[in-house]
Parts: structure tokens; C-alpha cells; sequence
């Protein structure tokens, strides 16, 4: 059996599409009160931004999650900074000109970062102890 973690080592295509899916929406609703043309640069921006971003922090959960040998540390790092790096890029990307609600175009990313980052990297460590226990 091929291990299934080793794809691509820095970018992760499919979770960069379902991210930028899922928040490039959210942001879209949070600014369509300010109409249709300023939610759609926001939610583009998002869009754009959470598919790069999004595809090389689930990368960096994920060799963190698999990469550190203690288990609870491991998951902690694997959260811990992605989250972090990608709320401050997150915040600075909606400070620049173009949207209008920008803290509130960031609260998405606040709430739901450390939740899949958490998820990903519980999921790929399962994996990988798995992997290494029938190997």
C-alpha cells in the first residue's frame, strides 16, 4: 500500500479549492450589504487568498501533525501555527483597500482556521500511526 500522504509536500490543491469555496462564500455574505460589486472583490480577494494560503497551511498541519514524534504536542503546533499565520495574513489582506468590512471579513477565519486545522491534523496523524503500525 502507498502511503497517501506523500503528494505533494508544500501545497494541498483540493483543500486550497474547498477553502476557498467555503470562506470566498462567507466573506461574500458579510459584505453584500455594501453591494453586490464590494462583496464580490472581498469574497474574491478571500477566494484567491484562502486557495493559495489555505492550500500550504493544510500542507504545514499536516507535517506538523505527522512530523513531530509527541503526539499532544504535535496536534497543538499543528494548530497553533498555521492559525496563527494565516489570521494575521488573513486581517492584512482584507486591510488593504477593496473590503469594506474587513475585521468582520476575518471573524470566518478566527473561527473556523483552528477548527479544520484541528481536524486535519487529528486526521492525518490517525493516518500516519496507522500507516506506521501495519508497515
Amino acid at each position: 500500500m502507498k502511503h497517501q500522504l506523500k503528494k505533494n509536500p508544500i501545497f494541498d490543491i483540493k483543500m486550497g479549492t474547498v477553502g476557498a469555496f467555503f470562506l470566498g462564500s462567507i466573506v461574500y455574505m458579510v459584505n453584500i450589504k455594501h453591494g453586490c460589486d464590494l462583496a464580490l472583490i472581498a469574497a474574491s480577494k478571500q477566494a484567491l487568498y484562502t486557495f493559495f494560503i489555505g492550500g500550504f497551511m493544510t500542507r504545514m498541519t499536516e507535517n506538523l501533525a505527522i512530523g513531530i514524534n509527541k503526539k499532544k504536542l504535535a496536534l497543538i503546533m499543528a494548530v497553533a501555527i498555521p492559525t496563527i499565520i494565516t489570521s494575521m495574513l488573513t486581517l492584512g489582506m482584507h486591510a488593504l483597500k477593496g473590503t469594506p468590512e474587513p475585521f468582520a471579513s476575518t471573524i470566518p477565519t478566527f473561527f473556523f482556521a483552528p477548527i479544520g486545522f484541528w481536524g486535519w491534523a487529528v486526521r492525518k496523524r490517525k493516518q500516519t500511526d496507522k500507516f506506521k503500525l501495519t508497515n
